[in-house]
């Protein structure tokens, strides 16, 4: 009996050491990853209780925006993180990617949380352009249009992104570029062709998640600790 426990309890610590599938809701560790590689492996490089920060996360955007990160730990203690070096960060199990800064348009480090996680992540943020609109002007006296003008107006909308696990490939999240992404799914490469034009605003998000739950994906932790 002694046997077969010590064997169960070699097959158990196998396991646990072995790979984790990356599911649509898969928990990675908190943190400060400085690279895409320490994601790939779920092994932060910086844990939040060895640095302070100034931070705020907006649960309603997916967005969290970073003031500044600090070493309070090791040799470098009291250094503060270059942002840009960040590749992202991890809070309550869900990881942030870093936008860039031209993209995102705020004066602050600015993440976006991977709302669907996989072999393809799923992430979406607001985003401004700055456009030059044709504008009539009117006559004061008689109301009536006499000439145009050039004027710059800011438009919102959402940009909806997708991210590659394996490679951190990084492109938006259209008809097109999904097709192109999972021509490895034969049927769902051929159901999203048969899709009508309308079928693709309602139900192209929902093929993600069909995708991402039949194509696994996983990480192998490292075994030193950060």
């Amino acid at each position: 009996m002694k046997i077969w426990i010590a064997i169960l309890g070699f097959v158990f610590l196998g396991a646990s050491s072995q790979a984790q599938e990356v599911t649509k809701n898969f928990q990675f560790i908190d943190g400060i990853y400085l690279s895409l590689e320490s994601w790939q492996q779920n092994a932060p490089d910086l844990r939040w209780d060895q640095v302070r920060s100034n931070l705020y996360t907006n649960p309603q955007t997916f967005l969290t925006q970073v003031a500044w990160i600090v070493r309070e730990e090791g040799s470098r203690a009291g250094d503060t993180l270059d942002l840009e070096e960040v590749w992202g960060v991890c809070l309550a199990g869900i990881p942030y990617v870093q936008i860039d800064r031209e993209v995102a348009r705020k004066d602050l480090a600015t993440f976006a949380g991977l709302q669907v996680r996989g072999n393809i992540c799923y992430y979406a943020f607001e985003r401004s352009e700055t456009r030059e609109v044709w504008m009539p002007v009117y006559n004061p006296v008689t109301g009536k249009p006499f000439r145009e003008t050039v004027v710059e107006r800011e438009y919102y909308y959402i940009e909806e992104r997708l991210l590659r696990f394996t490679t951190g490939e990084n492109v938006r999240f259209t008809y097109s570029n999904f097709l192109r992404w999972i021509q490895d799914d034969e049927q769902l490469t051929q159901s999203v062709l048969d899709l009508t034009a309308d079928e693709v605003k309602e139900k192209l998000f929902k093929c993600l998640l069909i995708y991402v739950d039949r194509n696994p994906v996983f990480v192998q932790p490292r075994t030193k600790k950060p």
